[in-house]
């Protein structure tokens, strides 16, 4: 199956890779949330981010053309946006496809002045009261792109693929259950959370997650 994630908006808490394994239809361990849970801040559950470090996720610049949902600043030398202005939620559009869940991470504008997004979210699994880290953080899909800017209420996604880990062997996996996803907006150090159920794998199983550049999807 071939689905095009609407891109209108820019990905799911610290990063993830896409793992690809054959054969297994995706499961309902995956559960992205379309509506009703969204972020504009690092909630209980995660730790203090650190832009750098071992196992860390923080976004970095890339992405690829496109600014759906992104309309002209208003301000002539607008600045990066950060996770305090941001809203934080899953892309309204979402496919199954064999093991993979294909949707798209949002970030809405919901400050009173214009900023901008360039690159790729860092997105990881994460559990605990704590938000410990779960895995390897996603994988990135894509080269990079232009500078989104985005208006007061204005929007941008990033592209983001969920591989099941249902079909990888127990012993490889280490399956954990998340709690959702620790999100980095692009070249930002302030997390961010987006509530998700699902599955990670602790073990040597590479990234379970990839994304793409703000402004962009993926396809299957």
């Amino acid at each position: 199956m071939r689905s095009t994630i609407a891109v209108g908006v820019a990905c799911v808490a610290g990063a993830f890779m896409l793992s690809a394994c054959g054969g297994a239809q995706i499961s309902g361990t995956i559960t992205p949330i379309t509506s009703g849970n969204t972020a504009t801040s690092s909630p209980p559950p995660t730790t203090s981010a650190q832009a750098s470090g071992g196992g860390t996720d923080a976004g970095t610049g890339g992405g690829q053309t496109g600014n759906n949902g992104a309309q002209p600043a208003a301000s002539n030398n607008p600045s990066n946006c950060k996770s305090s202005e941001l809203k934080l939620s899953f892309g309204h559009d979402s496919d199954h496809a064999m093991q993979k869940t294909y949707t798209s991470l949002q970030f809405t504008n919901i400050s009173q002045h214009s900023c901008t997004l360039q690159g790729f979210p860092g997105v990881s699994y994460v559990t605990g009261d704590s938000g410990q880290q779960v895995g390897l953080p996603a994988n990135r899909s894509g080269n990079q792109g232009p500078t989104i800017t985005l208006r007061p209420g204005g929007s941008t996604n990033a592209g983001l693929v969920i591989v099941n880990a249902g079909p990888f062997p127990a012993d490889q996996c280490k399956p954990v259950d998340v709690r959702g996803l620790r999100v980095y907006p692009p070249n930002e150090t302030a997390a961010m959370f987006l509530p998700t159920s699902g599955q990670g794998c602790a073990g040597s199983v590479g990234p379970l997650l990839t994304v793409s550049s703000v402004g962009t999807s993926i396809t299957s």
